[in-house]
């Protein structure tokens, strides 16, 4: 029960950061939240808001906890977002179902967008599948993230 009531008093704060620099300062956050054990439930970054963190956390204490004295970060934001707010930011990937050797999929991201190919292997446990491009002038066998591949038979 108490687990249930602390999550749902969270707050989602932004903090503002040298633009480009939003992986790695989310990095050094992450690491010194889990050394000083600071409670702070998530850390997102997203090319979408190019220069900003948005930090997950119970109260502004644990974000200036987080935070001070970080390289590359510039200020806190004062004010909180709701989830509605950056839901846009959040996807839920699509769980794709077991690929079977010979069968058609669709590359839908990356070099080869748009392009069919067989499925030769899938590996469950990388998410991997190795395929065999059929649009291709000659025949290329690539191996590519099952998350960029959809079922076309």
């Amino acid at each position: 029960m108490a687990a249930v009531q602390k999550k749902a008093n969270t707050r989602i704060y932004v903090v503002k950061v040298t633009g480009g620099q939003e992986r790695n300062v989310a990095n050094l956050i992450a690491n010194r939240v889990d050394s000083r054990k600071i409670p702070i439930l998530s850390i997102i970054y997203s090319d979408k808001m190019k220069g900003y963190l948005l930090i997950e956390a119970m109260d502004a204490q644990a974000i200036s906890d987080a935070v001070s004295g970080v390289k590359h970060v510039r200020s806190y934001v004062p004010g909180v977002m709701t989830v509605e707010e950056i839901s846009n930011l959040i996807v839920t990937k699509t769980q794709l179902q077991e690929l079977k050797p010979e069968q058609i999929v669709e590359i839908i991201s990356g070099p080869f967008k748009g392009m069919k190919a067989k499925v030769v292997e899938y590996t469950t446990t990388k998410k991997e599948a190795k395929v065999t491009l059929i649009d291709a002038p000659y025949q290329l066998q690539i191996t590519i993230d099952v998350g960029y591949l959809k079922v076309v038979e």
